[in-house]
């Protein structure tokens, strides 16, 4: 239900927002990104930092800072983005418009806790949640970009399915440590979506290329689980 919910909020809040165009009109998409980046570092922050006497302690940030650095290599030798945007491109799909939604609304903690969460506990909250918080998100890019956006709905549904099945079949991986690794990963590959939406073309961060940085979350823990040593 909470998957559903979710796509459902981000679809139907792209479609709103492109009908009602006419009345609100964007000039730019500074706004939006600003909330983007403000949203991402608050994530980062809490998924990596702990409070403690005053001071940030972190058990965390060397393994996500090497995953952010092989996976965007990983990611360039690919050549994820551009082979993304050539498909965008054959379905008539502006790749900026559709990219850009895809990782605002598929990558972040809700989008990878919430359906752990549904998977391990049956609560549904954590998405419902997210639904709340994409729909005005939703209104501003079909505003901006049009309708385009609500085609985003499709690849975050199926994310959160496969986020809800790896954690039925592999529950006991998921520890704390490891959601708030995965988690923060994501919010740095969003925060650059939020950079890249307030240079509007004037500087480019390639991070789709980023993305496999977030699988190599996954592997390392899956490794380290294996061998014994908690991370």
């Amino acid at each position: 239900m909470g998957i559903l919910l979710d796509g459902l909020s981000v679809a139907v809040g792209a479609i709103l927002g492109k009908i009602c165009k006419k009345r609100i009109m964007l000039k730019n998409f500074s706004v939006l990104g600003i909330g983007i980046m403000i949203i991402s570092l608050v994530g980062f922050f809490e998924n990596v930092f702990n409070i403690k006497d005053m001071k940030l302690e972190s058990s965390h940030l060397l393994l996500v800072i090497l995953a952010l650095i092989i996976g965007s290599w990983i990611g360039e030798a690919i050549g994820i983005e551009e082979k993304l945007s050539l498909f965008a491109k054959y379905d008539n799909i502006p790749g900026n418009a559709f990219m850009d939604a895809t990782l605002f609304f598929g990558i972040g903690g809700l989008q990878i806790s919430g359906p752990i969460l549904l998977a391990l506990n049956q609560d549904n909250s954590q998405l419902i949640l997210k639904s709340l918080i994409d729909f005005p998100f939703a209104l501003m890019f079909g505003m901006s970009y049009g309708g385009t956006a609500a085609f985003s709905a499709i690849p975050v549904m199926l994310l959160q399915l496969l986020f809800w099945v790896l954690a039925c079949l592999f529950g006991n991986f998921f520890s704390d440590g490891f959601i708030g690794q995965l988690c923060a990963m994501g919010y740095i590959v969003l925060f650059f979506s939020g950079f890249n939406l307030i240079c509007d073309g004037r500087y480019k961060i390639s991070n789709v290329n980023m993305i496999p940085g977030i699988f190599l979350i996954i592997v390392f823990n899956l490794l380290w689980t294996i061998w014994g040593i908690a991370v």
